[in-house]
């Protein structure tokens, strides 16, 4: 199925195994190409993988040892192959996330929009998440989300994806001035 349409809720574990799915096939993606982007109002950092028995360690060695990798320990461990772009706003909640050092030292960029981005998206090269969901703890596991899921070589997935590069390669470019 190259999309996904995904209705979610607090108790609806889909679109958490979906989001862990992606985020350890893009982990293992060795090929620098397009950038990363996370693009959301809000951006906190949340556990991705519960981690306690060491089984995801070989994908995110940067992460801590408290049993939890982390979205910030995803980004610092592609942004070692890829570069990896975040767009948000100047919220209190990313704040608090780009505050972390080791995002910077790891090399993850990012861009803060005005206060009108309302835009949502987490844009790879083989997958592409859109839709209501903020890239949050909230977002991820208790808010009812409209997502849509584009991966793999459909024509019609290219070209979405293919446009959104576009339009956030621009958006990149205007911010980073």
């Amino acid at each position: 199925m190259p999309t996904m349409d995904l209705w979610s809720n607090a108790a609806n574990l889909q679109l958490r195994q979906l989001f862990r799915s992606a985020m350890a096939s893009l982990l293992l993606l060795d090929a620098p190409s397009r950038p990363i982007y996370v693009c959301s109002p809000w951006i906190s950092d949340f556990t991705v993988f519960e981690n306690r028995f060491g089984e995801f360690s070989h994908l995110v060695p940067c992460g801590d040892d408290d049993g939890n990798i982390r979205l910030s320990d995803c980004l610092r461990q592609l942004a070692c192959l890829h570069d990896v772009r975040v767009i948000s706003r100047r919220t209190e909640v990313t704040l608090t996330f780009l505050r972390n050092p080791r995002l910077v030292e790891d090399g993850v960029q990012a861009c803060l929009a005005e206060d009108d981005l309302h835009e949502k998206g987490f844009l790879t090269p083989i997958f592409y998440f859109e839709g209501s969901m903020n890239i949050t703890y909230s977002g991820v596991h208790i808010n009812k989300e409209k997502l849509l899921y584009h991966a793999g070589s459909d024509p019609d997935v290219a070209k979405r994806m293919t446009l959104a590069y576009l339009e956030l390669d621009r958006r990149w470019t205007q911010l980073a001035k």
